[in-house]
Formats: structure tokens, C-alpha cells, sequence
């Protein structure tokens, strides 16, 4: 599949990623097995689509996590959350593989994660690639050309990062896979 650019994630950030939020990829977990890493109870499975599972949190009050297949590799999406941030998930989601996280609460804190065989190898904060651990620019230095990582509070940081994702995992996230139903998960009912 090839890539759909800049421009895609640009209007994907605009349409769909507007509230906090945190979404991680995974490969080599099915979907239970990425929503136990979550501390999520599995039995509490329910279908949703992302719009659906963002007006529950807010609606409830619960933290959960939606969770779907993608080419391969697992992703999934906590609305207004980012239990992916900490470094045993990151752990537990990437000890099949890899796994990478794109953590936002707005257009000033935004944040990249990744890691590798069950280690964490980068928490990356709001910040010009030059500045990123030279264990991560080695991991990305293929994947960057044409992206910008401004520190400027706008949204273009975020459209990077989720093409950086994209091209770290040959996986082109959709208004389609977005609007279809994938599996929520409640992680916790006490916010």
C-alpha cells in the first residue's frame, strides 16, 4: 500500500482527532491480547465505533479502550486516556514486536512512544527530531523525510507523528476504519 501522505493525516487529525486521546499500534497481539495489556477486563467487550466510545467516556466517566485489527497489527484508541504512556504497557504491548503510541491533550502536549521486544526504547515529548535519543532517530531516520515536527502549538506535530506511524507500521489509518465498529473495553469505571 502506498503512502497516503501528509495531506491524508492532516484531514484525518482535523476530522477525527480533535479531543484528547491516545492511540497505539501493535504488531504481534490479537485483540484481547493488547487489551489485557491495558489492565482492561476482556468479558467487558463491547462494539463500538471511536464516536461512540468518546460520547461514553464522557457520558460515564469511564476510562476504556477501543481496540480493532488493522493490516496486521493491532490498534487501539483510548479516548481522552494514555495508559499506553507508561512504560510497563509499552512493555506489555510490544513484547511480541513493536508498539508505538501517539499521546495528545491538546495542540501544546503532544507525545510519541516506542517500543521494542518488551523494552521502551523512547518517550518522545513535543520536539524537533534533531533533539529525539539517538536510539529512536536511528529507528525513524528512514520514515521521516518530508515531515515536520514544529514545537509551534498547532496540530502539525501530530499529523507528523501519525504519519510516522503509518510508515513505521505500512498500516493507513482510515475515515472507514474509524467509522466502523472495533471492540471497547472498560479499563476502569473510576476516573
Amino acid at each position: 500500500m502506498s503512502d497516503p501522505g501528509v495531506a491524508h493525516y492532516g484531514e484525518l487529525v482535523t476530522r477525527w482527532m480533535s479531543d484528547p486521546a491516545c492511540v497505539t499500534w501493535c504488531s504481534g497481539l490479537d485483540v484481547e491480547q493488547a487489551a489485557r495489556c491495558f489492565g482492561a477486563d476482556v468479558e467487558s467487550g463491547t462494539p463500538m465505533t471511536v464516536t461512540d466510545a468518546e460520547f461514553e467516556h464522557y457520558d460515564e466517566a469511564w476510562q476504556t479502550v477501543l481496540v480493532g485489527s488493522l493490516d496486521g497489527w493491532t490498534l487501539a484508541i483510548e479516548p481522552n486516556g494514555g495508559e499506553a504512556r507508561s512504560s510497563e504497557v509499552m512493555a506489555a504491548l510490544s513484547i511480541a514486536g513493536e508498539a508505538f503510541t501517539l499521546y495528545w491533550n491538546g495542540p501544546a502536549q503532544v507525545e510519541f512512544n516506542y517500543a521494542a521486544q518488551g523494552r521502551l526504547i523512547a518517550s518522545i515529548p513535543k520536539s524537533p527530531v534533531t533533539d529525539w535519543p539517538s536510539a529512536m532517530k536511528e529507528v525513524v531516520a528512514p520514515h521521516v523525510p518530508g515531515l515536520s515536527f514544529p514545537t509551534t502549538p498547532d496540530d502539525q506535530w501530530k499529523t507528523s507523528a501519525f504519519t510516522l506511524a503509518a510508515r513505521l507500521s505500512n498500516t493507513y489509518l482510515t475515515d472507514r476504519w474509524l467509522e466502523t465498529e472495533h471492540c471497547r473495553f472498560v479499563i476502569s469505571t473510576v476516573l
